[in-house]
C-alpha cells in the first residue's frame, strides 16, 4: 500500500519525466555561412561581418541566447568574440545575423583569396516553462556548435 507522500513522488516524477522527455525532442538549430562584407580598414586593422543563416528545424520557436565563436583567417590571423544575435528562430523559420571580427592585416597582405572558418556554438532556449528555469539556473543549457568555411575575396569589392 503506498502513502500519500510516495503517490506524490511518483506523481512528481512522472511530470519531470515526462517534461525532460518533451524537451529532448527539440532538435538544435542549424547554421550556415552566406558571405562576409568587409565593415572598415585601415592601415592595420580590417573588420569583417561573417553573415551567418539559422534555421530552426522545430515546429516550436527557439530563442537564442548567445553565440561565442572565433575565426580563422587564413595562416596566422584569428579573432574570438560573444554576441547575442537577439531573435527568436520562428516555427520552422530562419533568421540571418551578423558576426563581427578584427584583424590586424597589413594591407600588403590583403589580396587574393584566404580562406577562413568560422567556429562557435550557439545556447539556444528549448520550448517549455521546465526547459525556462533550468536554462536560468545554468541546470541545463543546450549548446548547437557550428564550423563554418568559405573564402573571403579581397579582390572583389564586398556587399
Amino acid at each position: 500500500m503506498r502513502t500519500a507522500a510516495q503517490s506524490t513522488i511518483l506523481i512528481v516524477f512522472a511530470l519531470v519525466s515526462s517534461a525532460m522527455i518533451g524537451c529532448s525532442s527539440v532538435s538544435a538549430p542549424r547554421f550556415e555561412t552566406l558571405g562576409v562584407r568587409e565593415v572598415e580598414q585601415t592601415d592595420t586593422r580590417a573588420v569583417y561581418a561573417f553573415k551567418v543563416k539559422a534555421t530552426n528545424p522545430n515546429k516550436e520557436p527557439i530563442p537564442l541566447k548567445e553565440i561565442s565563436y572565433s575565426v580563422s583567417l587564413g595562416e596566422g590571423f584569428t579573432f574570438s568574440g560573444v554576441r547575442s544575435p537577439e531573435t527568436t528562430l520562428h516555427t520552422y523559420g530562419e533568421h540571418i545575423f551578423e558576426l563581427p571580427a578584427v584583424f590586424e592585416i597589413p594591407p600588403s597582405n590583403r589580396t587574393g583569396l584566404l580562406d577562413y572558418r568560422l567556429n562557435g556554438s550557439a545556447k539556444y532556449l528549448k520550448p517549455g516553462k521546465l526547459a525556462e528555469v533550468m536554462f536560468e539556473s545554468k541546470l541545463s543549457v543546450p549548446k548547437a556548435p557550428f564550423t563554418l568555411r568559405g573564402q573571403l575575396n579581397f579582390d572583389e569589392p564586398s556587399n
